[in-house]
């Protein structure tokens, strides 16, 4: 699955599922746009990349804002004239029960998680046309399925992700861009770990039929594939990647 010449962006770049699938697609041969509020884990990140011989860019960028969106796409392009991926990752994953819930944490959230991958697909989608192809892949979450205690803010996002993903998918195919998405069970990073203990997320593991949460790469390796050749004539879907958690 080489991504030899191609380019890709990565919001969320700098820490998480975002950092795995930035070092992947480097991996795999992409040049990379480390995108990420904390320009200094993106920094970081695009360091992992370039010691390991890739080609990689770090820009901060808030994905719920369109200026800082439409900078993220002039540095990617300045840089290097053309994007063939977009990893829209970026996300937010705050807990509150929705009757202690502020709007505004309902509204960041929300604004986060699916509107900036609408700014961001809105954003990059142009060029892509322009090229006559692309790959445009968001995170979404097995959580858009079962639902979580406390974070229907986060499962109403990651939800609408999946709708977003089939509509846009169908605007996109005349253009030769596929459209697809990633909805992770949990994985081992530090986001979980924001409201779950160590034991909670062994049991976690322990409970799944594959024996284990996920490992970043397993999320990103599916990025990967999506990203690439072998997935041309694939589009509108979402690949849950669980280990057996649920199955639909």
């Amino acid at each position: 699955m080489t991504l030899e010449n191609k380019v890709a962006v990565v919001t969320g770049g700098g820490q998480g599922l975002g950092r795995a699938i930035t070092l992947e697609l480097a991996r795999a041969g992409a040049r990379v746009v480390v995108a990420d509020m904390n320009p200094d884990t993106a920094a970081a990140v695009a360091a992992e990349v370039a010691d390991a011989g890739g080609e990689a860019l770090a820009l901060q960028v808030d994905v719920a804002d369109e200026a800082s969106v439409a900078a993220l796409r002039d540095g990617a392009w300045g840089r290097w004239e053309r994007v063939d991926i977009l990893a829209a990752n970026a996300g937010l994953y705050p807990s509150s029960m929705v009757v202690d819930m502020p709007e505004e944490e309902w509204d960041r959230v929300l604004d986060v998680n699916v509107g900036g991958q609408f700014l961001c697909a809105r954003a990059f989608a142009p060029g892509m046309k322009q090229q006559g192809s692309g790959r445009i892949i968001c995170t979404a979450s097995s959580i858009a399925y079962k639902g979580a205690a406390g974070h229907s803010h986060y499962a109403a996002s990651k939800a609408a992700t999946l709708g977003f993903v089939r509509g846009l998918a169908r605007e996109l195919a005349p253009h030769g861009i596929t459209v697809n998405s990633v909805a992770p069970g949990t994985a081992n990073t530090a986001m979980p770990r924001q409201h779950r203990s160590e034991e909670s997320l062994r049991q976690r593991g322990a409970q799944t039929p594959l024996g284990r949460i996920a490992e970043p790469e397993d999320i990103a390796n599916t990025v990967a594939f999506l990203a690439s050749d072998a997935a041309a004539y694939i589009t509108g879907q979402t690949l849950v990647v669980n280990g057996g958690d649920f199955m639909i």
